[in-house]
This record gives C-alpha cells, sequence and structure tokens, in this order.
C-alpha cells in the first residue's frame, strides 16, 4: 500500500500525510510547493493541478495504490470575486484531471475530500444536522460549488476508471500545521486566537460562533483509517467532531496554559470568521460505524497543539 497525499503541504494534507506515516504507511506528497514538515516514509514530488502533464509524469512508476485529494483553493469572498477561473480550474478541473492521472497510474481508491460548504443554505433535518443521504447540497459560495461539481464529475468517471470513489465532506477543521497561505485565505477562529494569545494581543470574537469544530489531528486519523479499510465504503462520509462547541470555549481551553483576555464584539471583532451566520452541524453516525471512537475536547486539544509547536521546530502558525 502506498498512498498518495495531494496538497501535502497544506493544512489538511500535512496532518494526514503524518497520520499515515504513523501507522507506518509509505506516503508520496503532492503540491505546488514543498512542506515543511517530513516523517519517516513520505517522500514529495511536485506537481500542478492545472497542468495534466505535470500530474502524469509526477505519478508514473510509483507503485501507488490509493489516494487521497486533499489540495484545494479555500477562497474568501474577495479571492473568489478576483479569481473565479483559477478557483474552479483547481477545485473541479485539478479533481478531474487527478482522476485521469490516477487511472493511468493504476491507483484504485481514491477519497476525495469534500466539504461542509457544499451543503451553502440548506436547511437541516428534524434533528439539527445534515445528514449524507438525506440533505441536498445547495452550495452558495463558490468553493461549495466547485467542490459539489467535483464530487459529481467524478462519481460520473470512477467506475468507468476502475477507481473506488469515496466522498469524504468535512466539517470546519482546527489544529496543528494550521496557518493562512495563499490557497487558504482565512484560518480558522481557533488558529488565529492561538496565534493571538501567543503574541500577547487581546481578542476580539465576532460572536460565539458555536459549530461541530474537529481537531485536525482525529479529523486525519480518521481518514487515515477509511483509506486503508479493506471494506468497501460509502460513497459519502462525513468527518466531524459529533459535538458542538464555540469560540468562547476555546479561549477558556487556552487560558489555562496562556494569558488570554478576550470578548465579544461584532461591531469590531479582531478575529475574522468567513460565514455571516451560523452553520448547522454534520452527523457522523456513518463515520462512527465505520471508525469508532470520539474526538479530542477542547482542553485537550489546546494542550496537544501547544506541545506540537514546542516539539516542532519548523512549525510556524504564520
Amino acid at each position: 500500500m502506498i498512498v498518495l497525499v495531494t496538497g501535502a503541504s497544506g493544512f489538511v494534507g500535512s496532518a494526514i500525510a503524518e497520520a499515515l506515516c504513523a501507522r507506518r504507511i509509505p506516503v508520496l506528497g503532492l503540491d505546488l510547493h514543498p512542506p515543511r514538515n517530513s516523517w519517516p516514509g513520505f517522500d514529495f514530488v511536485t506537481a500542478d493541478l492545472r497542468d495534466q502533464a505535470s500530474l502524469d509524469a509526477a505519478l508514473t512508476g510509483r507503485r501507488l495504490t490509493h489516494m487521497i485529494h486533499a489540495a484545494a483553493l479555500t477562497p474568501d469572498a474577495a479571492f473568489e470575486e478576483a479569481n473565479p477561473d483559477l478557483v474552479l480550474d483547481v477545485n473541479l478541473l485539478g479533481s478531474v484531471r487527478l482522476l485521469q492521472a490516477a487511472k493511468t497510474a493504476g491507483i484504485r481508491r481514491l477519497l476525495q475530500l469534500s466539504s461542509i460548504a457544499v451543503y451553502g443554505n440548506a436547511a437541516p433535518e428534524a434533528d439539527g444536522l445534515y445528514h449524507e443521504d438525506r440533505t441536498t447540497p445547495t452550495p452558495q459560495s463558490l468553493y461549495g460549488i466547485g467542490k459539489y461539481a467535483a464530487e459529481m464529475s467524478l462519481r460520473r468517471l470512477a467506475p468507468s476508471a476502475g477507481i473506488d470513489l469515496s466522498i469524504l465532506r468535512l466539517g470546519p477543521i482546527f489544529g496543528p500545521h494550521e496557518r493562512a497561505s495563499d490557497s487558504r485565505k482565512v484560518s480558522s477562529p481557533h488558529h488565529q486566537i492561538l496565534l493571538a494569545a501567543l503574541e500577547g494581543r487581546p481578542v476580539t470574537l465576532p460572536r460565539a460562533v458555536p459549530a461541530d469544530w474537529c481537531y485536525s489531528r482525529d479529523a486525519a486519523a480518521a481518514i487515515a483509517s477509511l483509506v486503508s479499510s479493506d471494506t468497501a465504503l460509502p460513497d459519502i462520509v462525513h468527518i466531524g467532531a459529533g459535538e458542538v462547541t464555540d469560540l468562547p470555549d476555546w479561549c477558556t481551553a487556552l487560558a489555562a496554559h496562556l494569558p488570554l483576555s478576550w470578548h465579544i464584539d461584532a461591531a469590531a471583532p479582531t478575529i475574522r470568521y468567513g460565514y455571516p451566520t451560523d452553520r448547522p452541524a454534520l452527523a457522523i453516525q456513518r463515520l462512527r460505524r465505520l471508525v469508532p471512537g470520539s474526538h479530542t475536547p477542547l482542553p485537550r486539544a489546546a494542550a496537544d497543539w501547544l506541545g506540537h509547536i514546542a516539539h516542532s521546530p519548523k512549525e510556524t502558525l504564520s
């Protein structure tokens, strides 16, 4: 088993590569830029999702068996408006090009990372949650539209390519390896709050922002378990925490380790959040049947993230 992880220099891709290598599963990371981190069993190749020849050359002769497609542009509204063609070229057409390269390379299982953004303004089900088999996506942002179009395109093309496809829709994520970048313009509020606390700056929240915030190491561990499973996977699986927490909860967890002054002021926030209203949580019963376990509580996540920073010289938050 050799797993290709695209976007391996980014936030989620790095977390997944780390989780796979911890299980001693060989990983080939693919990205436009070299990663800041490496692990035993990790190799890396440079390629561009906008260039089919680049992808074909990167995958040829690597004996790859599985792929986790985590590479994406996660733009804010201003970036979407200024670069709509780039957003769709990477998130939609890049996924299609990658499938074509995977077919040629002999890859047989593909986990396509999608997003809660595909649901857009959809109403939740009676239990207040989004469900894989019942909630109809109605994406609003160009990011959500591109992700949903990529889902539909790959579901159309994967069977004829002989590739076993599963769509993983991720909820809001925070944790180690996170930073703002050209491909991910706005980091999670948790990351912004941690950076402010480390720099001794006070924090002003826009609101409490309750959501099923998922620690990145939990999400990565679940994805690593799914890609290495011997059983057939459902066509869509939610990746989420299964529990709602908010930003005051995170501030309280961090304040046990760092001096932190915070309050809520919607008129003058220092913490950016890309959604004007709060979103329903993802139902994760399907995930829990496949990968039993529980999420990391916020106090333990705060301690773990700070420990990761302290023991990772190359790790930076910005």
